[in-house]
């Protein structure tokens, strides 16, 4: 499932106000943890299309987006659901190559 780019301009009307939860990933292309993580996140939007829509943002060209939610790094990934924010937190124990791993993400959304 390809998953979606969110900007500024799509941000409130497609995830803030959307009925159905989305996740977020801050991310960018100069990041190893980040490009690692995408096909993670591809399998996880196709496996959990029914209970949740996900997006990229990409924090190089959306700066504004990226100061308020994301000021601490990259990877980041947030769940909106009925316009809050929640943090899905960095594990205690990060993947070396992704820093999520497939299944903490997994078990995080499932459990959410």
């Amino acid at each position: 499932m390809k998953i979606k780019i969110a900007t500024l301009s799509n941000f409130e009307g497609e995830i803030l106000e959307s009925s159905k939860s989305s996740v977020v990933k801050f991310a960018n292309d100069g990041c190893h943890l980040c490009v690692n993580l995408k096909p993670i996140c591809e399998r996880l939007a196709e496996d959990l299309k029914d209970k949740y829509k996900f997006y990229d943002v990409d924090t190089f060209e959306e700066e504004k987006l990226t100061e308020i939610f994301s000021d601490d790094g990259v990877p980041t990934i947030y769940v909106f659901h009925n316009g809050d924010a929640t943090e899905i937190p960095y594990p205690d124990s990060p993947d070396e190559k992704s820093g999520y791993s497939e299944q903490y993400l997994r078990e995080y959304l499932e459990s959410f």
